[in-house]
């Protein structure tokens, strides 16, 4: 009897041995934490929301289901994105994805030492997002808008458009302050080059933009070039509409501009931008540390005129912008 009862706890100690590495692995993955990610972004622009989605789709994540993501998005012109950056701010997240710029700001003013993707900013290093574009070296990477040069090719494209145009506004709703001056400086040297006066009108809100407008009127501004900034971006269609109504050449940052109506843009592929923030999520979720993730600039950047909003203000687009338009709204 003694010796059946031994054989009996051999055998089912031998079983259990056996099973171990299956039932530990069992609770290794019911204990395992999905990744946590917020992402912040603008609910005017869900084109951009979309292309992030798409791009996790791609990657294999499955909201859920290996991957725990908090969503805000937040109405233009209200205090949603303050509201929502501190909100994501205090959980318990690996990082968070800021689509713009303005968002990144509101995370780090809520908490410095949450770890962030920018989707897109004008200004990343000197806003103090990154020691340098190549080793930011922090808990932040992203996409920087801002080139050399971006807003001198800007006036340039603009003067060939409207060839008369010899005053021109220079509309800013650029947060913070580094990223304003860069397209400032840019845009005053670049105005020598081309025998143009500029003068800039700042805005933090969506009435300080509509004050801007009516100054630009009233100082007898031809034209204008608008620099990046979310604000400008969120209220694009009051924007446009202006521009058409007063009759001034307009060129913008985002194609989402000319496809409002807008006349022009000079502007990289944002829904891209979007995507790379994606791929750069997965990169840092999978043991990538956002300080060894170069800040990188877009591609390339793109030719959009809009035919229809060139007639209504009675503007006829010369031949070598349309040869080299990357693409042209009828």
């Amino acid at each position: 009897m003694m010796e059946t009862c031994t054989r009996r706890s051999m055998l089912l100690g031998g079983m259990l041995v056996l099973a171990a590495p299956a039932l530990i692995s069992c609770v290794h993955r019911a204990a395992r934490r999905l990744p946590r990610v917020g992402y912040l972004a603008g609910a005017a622009t869900r084109e951009f929301v979309e292309a992030f989605h798409g791009e996790l789709s791609r990657l294999g994540y499955v909201p859920e289901g290996n991957l725990h993501l908090v969503v805000r998005l937040a109405r233009p012109n209200t205090d949603d994105a303050n509201r929502f950056a501190a909100e994501l701010a205090a959980m318990d997240l690996d990082l968070i994805v800021a689509q713009a710029l303005p968002y990144a700001l509101l995370v780090r003013d809520a908490n410095p030492h949450m770890p962030m993707v920018i989707g897109t900013g004008a200004g990343l290093v000197c806003n103090g997002f990154g020691r340098t574009m190549q080793r930011p070296g922090g808990i932040v990477t992203g996409m920087e808008e801002l080139p050399p040069g971006l807003t001198a090719r800007r006036l340039g494209l603009l003067t060939i458009a409207a060839p008369g145009v010899r005053r021109v506004g220079l509309l800013a709703t650029t947060p913070a302050s580094c990223g304003y001056e860069i397209q400032l400086a840019d845009a005053q040297e670049a105005a020598k080059r081309l025998g143009v006066e500029v003068k800039p009108y700042r805005a933090t809100n969506r009435d300080e933009i509509v004050q801007a407008l009516h100054a630009m009127v009233h100082d007898g501004q031809q034209a204008f070039v608008n620099f990046q900034g979310g604000l400008s971006l969120a209220n694009r269609q009051m924007i446009v509409d202006f521009a058409a109504k007063h009759r001034m050449p307009a060129i913008y940052q985002a194609l989402l501009f000319a496809e409002a109506g807008g006349l022009m843009t000079w502007a990289p592929d944002q829904n891209e931008q979007m995507r790379a923030a994606a791929r750069t999520m997965d990169k840092i979720l999978r043991g990538k540390k956002p300080g060894d993730l170069p800040i990188r600039y877009p591609a390339r950047y793109f030719l959009t005129l809009n035919r229809t909003a060139a007639k209504r203000i009675d503007l006829i687009f010369p031949r070598q912008l349309l040869a080299i338009a990357d693409r042209v709204i009828d």
